[in-house]
């Protein structure tokens, strides 16, 4: 149209009105709202990180946001499980290799060993008393906190087939959820805050 020249009678009844136009606005600023959660990718199996993340999840589940920590590679021997004592062999469908290498990794949260100064355990043993001394939670106290209140347990679908494991070598094995990366990912950005630890 040139400057000037006037609308067809018919064009002004094709555009939409002002009212459609600010309700579909309305519309994508909600689907573009972010929930209200928190995603943690815990990738690290070592102590003082894995204490980060507990307590970062903890602060965030008292403040009301849904909580997900995705656990991959090393991070999955802290939700490793035992059972009666040994380590859980896998569903049977590991080789000698994954075998060997579930035996060498740590099982369980309180095996995780400290990124620096670990010292055969001695380090770790050192920062246990002078926690126990200025009355902080220790790791598997802040991880049964979340828990209880409520945090969404996720575990890496590729990381389970690296080592050889199956659902029943994690804790919470009846609601334990496997999904890829690009699944938790999905659900990570609709969220407000993800951290990678």
């Amino acid at each position: 149209m040139r400057p000037g020249e006037q609308p067809a009678a018919g064009a002004a009844s094709r555009e939409p009105t002002l009212e459609a136009r600010v309700a579909g606005l309305e519309r994508e600023l909600q689907a573009q709202r972010r929930e209200d959660s928190v995603s943690i990718i815990c990738f690290s199996g070592d102590w003082d990180r894995l204490y980060a993340a507990f307590t970062i999840a903890n602060g965030a589940l008292a403040l009301g946001q849904e909580v997900n920590m995705f656990f991959t590679f090393w991070g999955a021997t802290a939700v490793r499980r035992k059972v009666d004592g040994a380590v859980r062999r896998g569903d049977g469908r590991s080789d000698w290799r994954q075998r060997m290498l579930g035996w060498m990794l740590p099982s369980g949260i309180d095996r995780a060993p400290l990124s620096k100064l670990h010292l055969c355990g001695l380090g770790k043993w050192m920062m246990g008393l002078v926690m126990r001394q200025k009355n902080l939670d220790n790791l598997p106290d802040l991880m049964a906190d979340a828990r209880e209140l409520g945090v969404n347990f996720y575990y890496c679908d590729s990381s389970l087939s690296l080592f050889g494991w199956c659902p029943e070598d994690l804790m919470d094995a009846d609601r334990a959820k496997c999904c890829g990366v690009s699944t938790f990912l999905g659900k990570s950005l609709k969220g407000r805050i993800a951290l990678f630890i």
